[in-house]
């Protein structure tokens, strides 16, 4: 009988965790460029700032900003990562890393990955997103979807209430 149960665990176990909503989140802001080291006329390594304001479909609107390292090789965008942190009401916050793996600097389609967060919101931690990101001279869009769980969906979304 044990044997049945804990068969029966797991193999519906994993589908609880299918319940998913879709976290959507905006941001636009300004682009500062903080360091380059220049090796060669082709190969560089610069550090961004990213910094302005979020929304999302849970009604929430705040701060985000972003340190951004770009690796240049051969005039192609070796390595990108961002480290994203959010600033929403009543002093939470979320932070998520940023992986892009295009060639292009002036836009991309990445991953970002939530790595810490407010206990009021901690369900969002190891959540994945998909994210788009546009400059046009120093100012960028983002777009992001979130698959995330109906538990964060829910303790995000009372953070405006």
């Amino acid at each position: 009988m044990k044997k049945l149960i804990l068969l029966i665990v797991i193999i519906f176990f994993p589908f609880v965790n299918v319940i998913a909503k879709d976290y959507i989140i905006e941001s636009h802001g300004k682009r500062t460029l903080i360091k380059e080291h220049i090796y060669s006329k082709k190969d560089n390594l610069k550090i961004y700032k990213l910094e302005g304001t979020f929304k999302d479909n849970a009604g929430n609107f705040g701060e985000f900003n972003s340190i951004v390292t770009v690796k240049t090789v051969n005039n192609v965008i070796e390595k990108l990562e961002a480290s994203n942190e959010f600033f929403y009401n009543k002093n939470v916050q979320a932070y998520n890393i940023a992986i892009r793996a295009n060639n292009e600097l002036e836009q991309g389609v990445g991953k970002w990955y939530f790595t810490y967060a407010s206990k009021n919101i901690n369900a969002i931690i190891n959540s994945e997103c998909f994210y788009s990101i546009r400059y046009y001279k120093n100012n960028f869009l983002t777009l992001a979807k979130c698959n995330i769980s109906e538990k964060a969906f829910e303790q995000i979304k009372n953070l405006n209430q």
